[in-house]
């Protein structure tokens, strides 16, 4: 009794397990509590939203003509494929006005970092007029068009379309300092047009770089047609093939479609593009893709192909021949559930002797250097979750 006396007396005096057991629970309780409280302060107009996509890819280079720049070889990587994270908006103002915004972040699965408001971020409003918006986009050329039709993988990593020209977003990708409107419908028809104030460097003597894109949209039932107008002016960073340009201006004209037929959905696109040469005259290329889905109860089957006749910016006046390619996909999907899927893929872009595209869809984890007549492909199996 006189040891056990003496021991508990020289001990701090804590409270005893069971009080210990009850405070911590109360404690995890209210800090569970904590984000629970938070998300009912959220009002019911604002959304949370996203996308977590990854995969593993075994990704080949072959027929370098300059090893010593790119090896031929094969490398196993870890690609994620425009994960994204964003907050959006939709509140009713009254009067038939809404008060819109979003704001969209780019996330790395593969390598732990994102950067905020990195994709399609804006303000904007909407009523009887139509819709405006005003900030930061990728535009409606390429969503009307491009995305519209790539359906297995969101037009995302390795196998994202390689071919198309960069003048449709601005030689940028999403772009600074944009106006979006939006028309309302006219029966079927929507109208949209995209201004942009471009943050590229003025040369001297020349006007405020800026991009303007036109598109004119039919939908109806299963049926989509697009036909769009991309003009990129007095920029000195339009040309990505050597070829010394004017800054001046390149011009895309595209026209595309998509059609579910339930058991079979077809998409097709074709674009004309131009780009001003020092030598003078147009330098002109044409691109052709084509892509089909068929669904089968949880599981989908996707083809897609496109074909390209010239390097950006390339003319028959510079001297340069053989420089377009050729890129095709085969995938699977399965749709766990209306969010989840796993898939897998094989893409191939096949340059001609004298082409250089595809390099920029390529992971930079696995680094791939614009060399002329250069074929990539890459093997796939991911994890694509929506929410």
């Amino acid at each position: 009794m006189g040891v056990a006396t003496a021991t508990r007396s020289a001990r701090p005096a804590f409270p005893s397990n069971l009080l210990q057991r009850k405070l911590l629970a109360a404690a995890v309780a209210s800090a569970c509590a904590l984000p629970a409280a938070a998300l009912a302060q959220v009002p019911s107009w604002i959304q949370i939203y996203g996308r977590a996509n990854v995969s593993y890819e075994r990704i080949t280079t072959s027929n370098s003509s300059n090893t010593a720049v790119q090896p031929n070889q094969s490398n196993w990587d870890l690609v994620d494929n425009s994960s994204r994270i964003g907050v959006r908006g939709n509140k009713d103002l009254g009067g038939g006005l809404t008060g819109l915004f979003q704001m969209e972040s780019r996330v790395r699965l593969d390598q732990g970092f994102g950067e905020l408001t990195s994709r399609d971020s804006y303000a904007g409003l909407a009523g009887s007029y139509g819709t405006v918006r005003l900030g930061r986009t990728i535009g409606p050329v390429y969503y009307a068009n491009y995305d519209y039709i790539s359906m297995h993988n969101h037009d995302t990593g390795t196998s994202s379309d390689a071919l198309l020209a960069p003048t449709i977003f601005g030689d940028q990708g999403f772009m600074n300092n944009t106006v979006w409107y939006t028309s309302p419908k006219f029966g079927a028809f929507t109208v949209d047009v995209a201004h942009s104030l471009l943050g590229v460097a003025r040369l001297p003597g020349e006007s405020q770089p800026r991009y303007l894109g036109l598109v004119g949209s039919y939908d109806r039932g299963p049926l989509h047609v697009a036909a769009s107008y991309a003009n990129t002016q007095r920029t000195a960073n339009l040309d990505t093939t050597g070829v010394t340009m004017v800054p001046d201006n390149d011009k895309a004209y595209t026209i595309g479609g998509l059609y579910d037929f339930k058991t079979f959905v077809v998409g097709a696109l074709i674009e004309s593009a131009k780009s001003k040469v020092l030598a003078g005259g147009d330098a002109s290329r044409n691109y052709v893709r084509v892509s089909a889905m068929m669904p089968v109860g949880k599981h989908e089957f996707h083809v897609n192909f496109g074909t390209v006749n010239h390097g950006v910016g390339s003319t028959a006046s510079s001297g340069v021949s053989n420089d377009g390619a050729k890129q095709w996909t085969l995938a699977y999907n399965y749709n766990i559930t209306k969010e989840t899927k796993i898939y897998g893929f094989y893409t191939r872009v096949d340059n001609d002797s004298n082409g250089t595209y595809g390099a920029g869809n390529f992971n930079a984890n696995v680094p791939i250097t614009q060399v002329r007549g250069l074929d990539i492909s890459s093997i796939a199996i991911g994890v694509r979750h929506n929410f």
